[in-house]
């Protein structure tokens, strides 16, 4: 097999296949720091820095970790005594000194990283990604990290929440045409799991089922319904799904894609194909039901229905609920109807159109001062929203066993047990606690785990594609439904421990940069 096209179901190793390492992987600045570091004689203090969201995407209550088994690659894969690197620095105007002693004393971006799981559930201000290392190396971490995680997180959240209103039909993208980052876009699509791409680039590196239907002009091309659906099906009996609303869905599309259907069947059973009629304008949740009753009286149960058009999780949930309520007085199970659509994804989901960005966020959290590592704080008194949590710290989650809900998440320092607190707190309003010291049907979930050490990625930091998709699903799963609606979702509960609460509260009193 070539070299060029590997797929694999491996997501280091396609990734390592789809993307290249790029010579300067960060902006500028953290660079100039990194330099300005050294020339101080700075950059080996010993820092930290923690990656967290203020807000959750898409107005919802959580977000999927996505980008990090990327992030770890290049911090596994990328070397500074490169021939290409150190040109490129020195053009860019880096002085010869830091050059050589990256190229010689320091090839590789020495960090330590915690994390949870790729495509583990996150919330805002939950400490995500923490980065532990020297100033010079948290720094580049840093700038390498929030390329890979932001997109990535946005991308897997996105398609998470479209495959979850169009449950239990199944999900198809389509967003090559328009999407940014059109293999990102694909790939997360399909660890958030939708079943398959059009995207045949995706393919080189990663094994995702791809499919392809037919256009709108290779209808017009013969200038007969019919005679296109008869000629694509006697080509394509492992490919048949029909465009019908070139000319009209109802009254010329459908009973002419039953007329194809009927003369190829054997030929499409026995190629393996799976029959479908594609929708791509109208009232979709109309034209299906029709379609459903047009289908199902001609015997053509197990032809299904693939809806597109700009959809995206608002409008499934929309058309679904319409067929709720209009199948049964047709006489259909609405169950069954939803069960044999495949919601066609492009556009919308494709370019995260409704939120384009995360915002995703690292800050530095502690640093060396007169040889001891001390907590930092960004204060930000005319944006409280951007004051951070001083630390190193870590997250666990508060669950009850018996009902096996999630209630609280709770940061605390890395060096605190969870499990001996007594109560926890709001982050910014001490009269709001939770007390927990009698509740004695308590799980402790610890979320971040040591992702990489030793310029080594862990070996549990080495997911199948599989394995992402299904952590998408469980801990999905452990979140209250009232977490997950599409509108006014609750937010989960995100409280200090009472230690953290104190220190934090003591540093933005006192207006101090750092604990001292």
């Amino acid at each position: 097999m070539s070299t060029r096209y590997r797929p694999s179901t491996n997501l280091l190793d396609g990734i390592r296949t789809m993307f290249p390492l790029e010579l300067t992987p960060w902006d500028d600045y953290y660079m100039r720091m990194a330099q300005t570091d050294f020339m101080l004689n700075r950059h080996n203090l010993i820092a930290s820095k923690t990656f967290f969201i203020r807000k959750a995407p898409f107005k919802g209550s959580y977000a999927l970790l996505g980008g990090l088994t990327a992030f770890l690659r290049v911090l596994e894969d990328y070397t500074f005594d490169n021939a290409e690197i150190q040109i490129a620095l020195h053009d860019m105007g880096y002085c010869h000194a830091f050059l050589k002693y990256l190229a010689n004393e320091h090839r590789k971006i020495n960090v330590k990283i915690y994390a949870p799981y790729e495509g583990s559930v996150f919330f805002p201000s939950e400490p995500a990604i923490v980065i532990e290392g020297s100033l010079l190396d948290c720094r580049l971490a840093e700038g390498v990290l929030l390329k890979h995680v932001n997109f990535s997180t946005l991308a897997l959240t996105k398609w998470a929440r479209v495959v979850q209103a169009a449950a239990p039909g199944s999900v198809m993208e389509f967003a090559r045409r328009r999407a940014q980052d059109d293999i990102r876009t694909s790939l997360y699509a399909h660890l958030a799991g939708a079943e398959f791409s059009s995207n045949a680039e995706i393919r080189r590196g990663f094994d995702i089922p791809i499919k392809g239907t037919m256009g709108h002009e290779f209808i017009q091309s013969f200038g007969d319904e019919f005679t296109a659906f008869d000629k694509w099906l006697e080509i394509n009996p492992d490919r048949p799904v029909l465009l019908v609303d070139t000319i009209n869905t109802l009254k010329s599309g459908v009973p002419n894609a039953i007329k194809a259907f009927k003369i190829h069947w054997d030929s499409i059973k026995a190629a393996g194909g799976v029959a479908g009629i594609r929708n791509d304008s109208g009232d979709l949740a109309y034209i299906t039901i029709e379609e459903r009753l047009m289908l199902d009286a001609a015997g053509l149960y197990d032809v299904v229905v693939f809806e597109t058009n700009d959809l995206d999780e608002y409008s499934i949930q929309a058309i679904r609920e319409q067929i709720g309520v209009h199948a049964p007085q047709a006489g259909l199970d609405p169950v069954e109807v939803i069960k044999r659509i495949v919601w066609a994804c492009g556009t919308q989901p494709g370019t995260c159109a409704d939120q384009p960005s995360l915002g995703g966020v690292a800050k530095l959290s502690t640093v060396e001062y007169w040889k001891e590592e001390r907590e930092v704080i960004k204060l930000a008194f005319d944006n409280p929203i951007k004051t951070s949590i001083p630390g190193s710290n870590r997250s666990t989650w508060l669950r009850h066993k018996d009902t096996g809900e999630i209630f609280d998440c709770v940061i605390h320092d890395r060096k605190e047990d969870p499990t001996k607190l007594t109560k926890v707190c709001h982050p910014d309003d001490e009269s709001k606690v939770v007390v927990i010291q009698h509740m004695t049907d308590l799980e402790y979930i610890q979320r971040q785990r040591v992702a990489f050490e030793n310029n080594r990625i862990s070996d549990d930091f080495r997911p199948s594609m599989a394995d992402v998709t299904k952590r998408v699903q469980t801990e999905l799963a452990a979140l209250h439904w009232t977490s997950k609606r599409l509108e006014n979702p609750h937010s989960m509960k995100v409280s200090l421990s009472p230690d953290l609460f104190d220190l934090r509260k003591k540093m933005i009193w006192g207006g101090l940069l750092m604990n001292k």
